[in-house]
């Protein structure tokens, strides 16, 4: 299907980038307090053990304390390298076997959070595209987001399945939300359509307009006989063989 190019001017991208930082630090917030309530814990307890020269019982909480801090740093690291603009970036080959589980350490607490089980499927092989990585992140990270709104506060589950053709890469993210309304606009991107309520729609309009930079597309997939919720397939060339 043909489609027409979306217009997003870069104001608006900065608008939703902001908006997502927003979102965001507003739930990842509860997901940094636990480790962060668990170190406290932890560290009167190793203090408590040190005093009483109990060592096996310091070094147990030596690794819990160990752990946490493991898991905090993998969470910031995660969130710092999402958030990244990359807006002085060069376009580059990027094979999102590789790529998608980088977005994993801060994709899943979002998922825990909404009470959502997250399904990420990779293709296996010659999944290598042309595009920003600061691109690819936002505009994965929109529709993630997104797709997580539309399943709160039910939860449910949300599939990011990667395959190739062979010259293209299909990256397919579904999830199990109300779905959009059938008389909406088939485009997603279209101001307004969002598979959330309450929402602009904006995040999906600047994913669109992101990957169409990229010689790419963004699709609203049919809905699938006897199931809701709803599909969007993002279709990308793949990157030329060195």
């Amino acid at each position: 299907m043909e489609t027409k190019t979306l217009d997003v001017s870069p104001l608006q991208i900065k608008a939703n980038r902001l908006d997502l930082l927003g979102r965001l630090t507003e739930e990842l917030a509860h997901e940094i307090k636990n480790p962060l309530h668990s170190m406290v814990i932890s560290l009167e307890l190793l203090k408590r053990r040190v005093a009483a020269g109990e060592a096996d019982g310091a070094l147990e909480r030596a690794r819990i304390l160990e752990a946490e801090i493991a898991r905090l740093d993998r969470l910031l690291d995660g969130l710092l390298h999402l958030l990244r603009t990359g807006d002085d970036e060069e376009a580059q080959a990027i094979d999102l076997d590789t790529a998608l589980p980088e977005l994993l350490p801060v994709l899943e607490p979002l998922a825990r959070l909404a009470r959502v089980t997250l399904d990420v499927q990779p293709a296996g092989t010659g999944a290598t595209v042309l595009i920003r990585p600061g691109a690819l992140r936002h505009a994965v990270l929109n529709l993630v987001a997104n797709a997580l709104d539309a399943m709160r506060p039910a939860g449910g589950r949300l599939e990011l399945h990667c395959t190739t053709t062979p010259e293209h890469v299909l990256l397919r993210i579904h999830d199990t939300g109300p779905g959009v309304p059938p008389l909406a606009h088939p485009q997603p991107g279209t101001p307004g359509l969002s598979t959330a309520p309450d929402s602009t729609g904006l995040g999906i309009a600047v994913s669109r307009a992101l990957l169409e930079a990229a010689g790419g597309r963004l699709e609203l997939q049919p809905r699938r006989a006897n199931h809701g919720g709803t599909t969007l397939l993002l279709t990308l060339p793949r990157a030329p063989r060195a």
